[in-house]
């Protein structure tokens, strides 16, 4: 427990280098926004509407994915990095967006962000942790590249400075390895070093006209520290029926929210303060692909009309899962790369697109961060009444309580990695 301790106290927080300071490091001239700082929250903004199409939008590219093999990923980052180029794109390619990710028509959808982002990060760092540092803490950062010379729409700057709350930072695209290196610091620094190298070695070249990166780190403690018990050791069931010995994290006393429903127990897990939980979701022996096939945001909302409060036993795995993923042919199947991007210049068009992904999850808490880039080319006890025991493939998602969005989902098909 102490040693768990010390490391969390080491790890630290990533850099605050982001959203709406006017100190931050800004283009020259015409690129630099005219106002920095965040507009007010529209209380009517159609934020339920922005996480749901968020949700759907990361299910769909969760099943694109290896179905055998664990998976970590943030709709959230990759949503509002499409939400972001959008303001940017042409009629087709903005309805492309729009579609795909489900989003509010028109500036509701910024309007939302803007309610969204500002109310998750108001509760950061409001409750204190068992090492004395503030939990949770959550940063979302995002910053334009464009290349020097490069004449982005103003009207876009201002835009995702107002209502994303994204600085500004020219690149020279002539010189790959200055600036892949450095929009990977900026990421690293952004992600408490858990997204270290983002950009793979020629995601810039030449024709590079702008890049756009936003980057999510999250930190909690559980409300319930896992430890009273201590560990138990039991099987856990493979995708192919067999079994593995694991260690797992148990509780007796958690008083729910759980529930069962066709084919799958689940319960949700809060973090201090209740602001943030984590939802598992353990589909019945042989139907982890059914269940996979069904995960959408009115799946989960099913899930959740499973729930009622009482005492189970919560029995849990460790794990580490690192992702990376190349977003590029999902988005073309969309219609949404190489598109067309006016916004950012004659004839930009999406040409790369990555998204990284780190999730840790131990008897204290949840560390995980999350980044995506994109690129723009021109041409139990007693009274126990149920066992949730994620002790076979499993889903999870790490929710915002009051709007639902999920923050970052994943799957765990073998817990040691």
């Amino acid at each position: 427990m102490v040693v768990s301790l010390l490391m969390l106290a080491a790890c630290g927080s990533p850099s605050t280098d982001n959203e709406t300071s006017s100190s931050q490091p800004l283009a020259a001239g015409h690129l630099q926004p005219t106002d920095t700082k965040r507009a007010p929250v529209d209380p009517d903004a159609p934020v339920s509407t922005l996480a749901t199409g968020f949700t759907d939008a990361g299910f769909q590219l969760m099943r694109a994915q290896p179905a055998t093999e664990n998976l970590v990923f943030s709709p959230l980052s990759i949503g509002h990095a499409l939400l972001m180029a959008s303001g940017a794109a042409d009629d087709p390619t903005a309805a492309a967006i729009t579609s795909a990710f489900g989003l509010p028509q028109g500036t509701e959808a910024d309007e939302a962000w803007n309610n969204l982002d500002q109310s998750m990060l108001a509760s950061s760092g409001t409750n204190t942790a068992l090492d004395g540092t503030p939990t949770p803490i959550l940063t979302m950062a995002d910053r334009l590249w464009p290349a020097v010379g490069a004449s982005p729409n103003q009207g876009w700057i201002d835009l995702m400075s107002t209502h994303h709350g994204a600085s500004v930072e020219t690149i020279d695209p002539a010189n790959e390895q200055a600036s892949r290196q450095r929009i990977n610091q900026w990421v690293s620094d952004q992600t408490n070093q858990l997204i270290p190298q983002l950009l793979p070695a020629g995601f810039i070249n030449p024709g590079t006209v702008l890049v756009l990166t936003d980057a999510v780190y999250f930190k909690a403690q559980w409300q319930s520290v896992f430890g009273k018990y201590g560990p138990e050791v039991a099987p856990f069931t493979m995708l192919d029926g067999s079994q593995i010995e694991m260690s797992y994290l148990v509780d007796f006393d958690q008083p729910g929210p759980r529930g069962a429903g066709d084919g799958y127990v689940g319960a949700e897990i809060p973090y201090l303060g209740n602001d943030f939980t984590m939802l598992v979701i353990v589909p019945e022996q042989g139907r982890f692909g059914e269940i996979r096939s069904r995960l959408s945001a009115g799946f989960v909302d099913e899930v959740d009309a499973t729930f009622s409060s009482g005492p189970y036993k919560l029995q849990m795995p460790e794990w580490e899962t690192t992702s990376t993923i190349d977003l590029l042919g999902w988005l073309t199947d969309l219609g949404i790369a190489p598109g067309s991007y006016p916004g950012i210049g004659p004839g930009a068009s999406l040409a790369g697109a990555v998204h990284g992904a780190d999730i840790t999850v131990d008897e204290i808490g949840t560390e995980a961060a999350a980044a995506t880039g994109m690129g723009f080319e021109t041409s139990g006890a007693e009274g126990t009444e149920m066992v949730v025991a994620a002790d076979r493939p499993f889903f999870y998602l790490v929710r915002h309580a009051e709007s639902g969005a999920v923050l970052f989902a994943g799957q765990v098909t073998d817990p040691r990695g």
